[in-house]
């Protein structure tokens, strides 16, 4: 005889899994909420046996200058000179079909990553065996490119030339000098305002020395979140032996771009928009003593 015990669920699930343009390394990435996240401002002002520290955290969004797409390029031939053509016939194909969308020979890098022997099995009766079957050759292929809008249509052209593997999508910001020169600016200017706040407190405080400054940047790919939404049934099904067995259907994951919340920042100086951005942020921290100190 058989029992069947029948529960009906009703699943939401957000599994933070960190993975618009991201590519297919989104699926190894380590979580969103376990990523790295820039140091932002603890709200302490006391600091025990160092005296008195000020924080400031500040935030800004940056649009990419440029792109750069990275595509994974394969194939198997019978000795190492035939997957290697296969592999360079599509990638020169690939190439013909961005001559048209602006793309030059110095906005492409080919990267000889790997070349080696694949075997597979003969089945005969009970018995597998292994056998040598050939060898296959992997590369990539980076492509730069400054419009946004060419992106599909490069990946088009990729899939025309049967290349699918689309690895991943690098931002490029060039100027992180004055990046960095102006939140340093407005990291100083919040410190010297929490200064002049505190002391309306009674609170006089004199500099002792800069303890901290660190910068982190955090570009799309590294913010992606994974989750799955739907609803199911759950049963249970078990024989006379007591074992039990269940088919489940493929449920497929969904990825969307969450950024770092402005409101953990002192500052913001660009406001995020619509797209995915680079974000990069500046933690600053000046250690101060008391010079004196009124209340009443």
């Amino acid at each position: 005889m058989k029992k069947c015990v029948l529960l009906m669920l009703s699943i939401f699930a957000v599994v933070p899994v960190y993975g618009q343009e991201a590519g297919n390394r989104i699926y190894g990435n380590a979580g969103y909420y376990q990523q790295k996240r820039p140091q932002t401002a603890s709200g302490t002002l006391g600091n025990s046996g160092e005296g008195y520290a000020i924080e400031a955290s500040v935030l800004t969004n940056l649009k990419p200058d440029a792109f750069v797409v990275v595509f994974g390029v394969n194939d198997e031939g019978a000795n190492p000179a035939s997957s290697n053509q296969k592999v360079n016939s599509k990638i020169a194909e690939l190439i013909q079909k961005m001559k048209p969308l602006g793309i030059e020979a110095n906005d492409v890098f080919i990267d000889f990553i790997t070349q080696n022997r694949v075997y597979d099995f003969t089945v005969s009766g009970t018995q597998a065996t292994e056998k040598f079957t050939g060898f296959e050759t992997k590369k990539t292929i980076a492509i730069r490119y400054k419009s946004r809008e060419l992106f599909e249509r490069i990946v088009s052209a990729a899939a025309e030339a049967r290349i699918f593997d689309l690895i991943k999508v690098d931002y490029i910001v060039r100027d992180f000098d004055s990046v960095r020169a102006g939140l340093f600016e407005a990291a100083g200017k919040v410190i010297k305002s929490k200064e002049q706040k505190y002391a309306t407190l009674g609170i006089s405080l004199g500099v002792v020395g800069l303890s901290v400054e660190k910068y982190d940047v955090t570009y799309p790919s590294e913010a992606y979140q994974r989750y799955q939404a739907y609803e199911t049934g759950d049963a249970e099904v078990e024989n006379e032996q007591g074992a039990s067995s269940r088919v489940v259907q493929r449920k497929s994951f969904s990825f969307f771009y969450q950024p770092f919340e402005a409101g953990s920042f002192d500052a913001v100086l660009a406001p995020l928009g619509l797209e995915p951005v680079v974000q990069y942020s500046i933690y600053l921290r000046v250690q101060y003593q008391v010079k004196r100190s009124s209340i009443g």
